[in-house]
């Protein structure tokens, strides 16, 4: 991760915080403040919220306004190993973060679960034929409750965190230089206020490292004390390195600062060790302001040393962003979301196609009820002025055809010779129009315009009257009965040589019940009056 611009580096122990905050630069970095500051009494240490407020509050207060940070952390909370591996084939670095993670996970005791895990990769030994038969990497483990303390203090400090780094790889920054011009390994002593790093520093990359819990001393007459204290602890940290395995030993030793702590437990080293010592000093590239003293820059070299290498794209461990191992099932994941993209789009357009042509669909059935309503309304019109015009014209026209009666009769009454007629007499006792339907003999009354017609009806009467023989009137009379025509009656008793019938008509008209004329009477000599 390439960080540019403003950036503050700190480094919180939980009693005590550093902060160094400047301009980091391409190849440069220039330095606009620092801090150093206690916790305070009242503020409980396992406050992690509470403590990110005291840091925001402190880096204000110091006129700091770099809201992009690195949370340095000190070499005792990280566990290093140092890993070897076949040589890769060319094209499969990928794959060294995976293999880095399953032999962590072998070697070390703390669950790795939520744990950060990184790497840097150590440069093969100069001067070697071919390719280097192994691969070599410095693991490092930070625990999941560390991440969790540094996001939490950064968050309530209102900063941005951009990365969690190992401080000891800030000295290695500095030591880097010296390290390049030597034949073999270089010990770094780097003295902060949380205690004493040792680093073992082999073309440029911390090859071996170690934290040492001892505080800088108060006064000048501790310092001697101070100084064979690590001096104890750098022997034992050679014995360690010798003991991995190296083939070469230590060259030199390097004390990062130029005060004379630095200088007096350089010395003290040296003679310890029987090796000759250097103090390291910020390289051209580092601009220092002229009120940090000696003391303050020996102090806060680790974190600028983080800010250089920033500045020069230095490989380093970062536990917020760590390297991760390759996704194997990332290429099936990537087909199955573009699966669902392509279903998405093909399904959705499907159905956006579909629901187009619903819509239309639903358009055209609105569209046919609107006609559908306003053709039935027309309809509902167009009968009901056919009903009036029906029910006009049956009105108007005659209720009985007297012509047709009179022929009837006159065609079934008997001959001239055989009987006389005296009177016929026709009358309507009921006229009426109705609105219904006729079928085999029934009426019902239609209850829509539809289902029914007008219809005209009447209760026509006829009287007869005449002479005639009994014989001759019982076969007139049982002839107008058989024609069903009328319902013939009879008023009154039958008188001899007499006949007198009430005759109902059927219908309007004899034509309305029988289709056949009656048969024609034989000719008469005279007509019946």
């Amino acid at each position: 991760m390439k960080l540019r611009g403003n950036l503050a580096v700190l480094n919180y122990d939980g009693h005590q915080l550093s902060a160094v905050w400047g301009m980091v630069h391409k190849d440069s970095v220039r330095i606009r403040g620092w801090l150093s500051a206690e916790r305070p009494s009242d503020l409980d240490p396992s406050d992690g919220d509470g403590a990110g407020a005291w840091v925001g509050r402190a880096l204000k207060e110091a006129d700091c306004s770099t809201r992009q940070c690195i949370i340095a952390v000190p070499r005792a909370s990280v566990v290093l190993k140092r890993l070897s591996f076949p040589t890769l084939a060319e094209g499969a670095d990928a794959d060294l973060a995976g293999m880095v993670y399953l032999q962590m996970a072998r070697q070390l005791t703390m669950p790795l679960h939520g744990a950060a895990l990184d790497f840097v990769r150590l440069q093969p030994p100069a001067g070697g034929a071919g390719p280097a038969p192994t691969t070599e990497v410095l693991a490092a483990a930070l625990p999941g409750e560390q991440v969790t303390a540094c996001r939490t203090l950064a968050k309530h400090a209102k900063l941005n965190l951009r990365s969690v780094a190992l401080r000891g790889e800030g000295s290695a920054a500095l030591f880097a230089q010296l390290s390049y011009t030597q034949d073999g390994p270089v010990l770094g002593v780097s003295v902060t206020p949380q205690g004493v790093e040792l680093g073992i520093v082999s073309e440029g990359r911390v090859v071996f490292s170690r934290a040492v819990d001892i505080p800088p001393p108060v006064g000048v007459e501790d310092w001697r004390a101070f100084a064979d204290r690590i001096s104890v602890e750098a022997k034992r940290s050679r014995i360690s390195f010798r003991g991995a395995g190296e083939s070469k030993d230590l060259v030199c030793i390097a004390m990062l600062g130029d005060d004379s702590l630095a200088a007096s437990v350089g010395r003290t080293l040296s003679e310890e060790l029987s090796l000759p010592w250097e103090a390291v000093r910020f390289p051209n590239a580092i601009e220092i302001p002229s009120g940090m003293d000696g003391p303050t820059r020996a102090m806060l070299a680790p974190l600028i040393g983080l800010m250089l290498g920033a500045a020069i794209n230095r490989p380093t461990y970062d536990f917020a962003n760590p390297r991760k191992a390759p996704d194997t099932a990332a290429s099936l994941r990537q087909a199955g979301l573009a699966a669902m993209l392509g279903l998405v789009i093909f399904g959705g357009g499907g159905w956006v196609l579909a629901d187009q042509q619903l819509n239309s669909l639903q358009a055209k059935v609105k569209q046919v009820q609107q006609d559908h309503k306003k053709y039935q309304d027309q309809y509902l019109r167009q009968l009901r002025a056919e009903a009036r015009i029906n029910h006009i014209e049956k009105l108007r026209e005659p209720a009985v055809d007297w012509v047709a009666h009179l022929e009837y009769l006159s065609r079934a009454s008997p001959p001239a010779g055989a009987a006389r007629l005296e009177s016929v007499n026709g009358s309507i006792k009921a006229s009426a129009v109705r609105f219904g339907d006729y079928t085999d003999g029934v009426w019902a009354d239609a209850k829509r315009l539809a289902d029914g017609k007008w219809t005209k009806s009447a209760s026509v009467e006829f009287t007869i009257s005449g002479s005639a023989s009994r014989e001759v009137a019982n076969n007139f009379r049982d002839s107008l009965v058989a024609s069903d025509v009328y319902l013939t009656s009879t008023r009154g008793a039958d008188v001899a040589g007499k006949f007198e019938y009430i005759l109902t008509a059927r219908a309007p008209s004899p034509k309305d019940v029988v289709k056949d004329e009656p048969a024609e009477a034989p000719a008469r000599t005279g007509g019946a009056s």
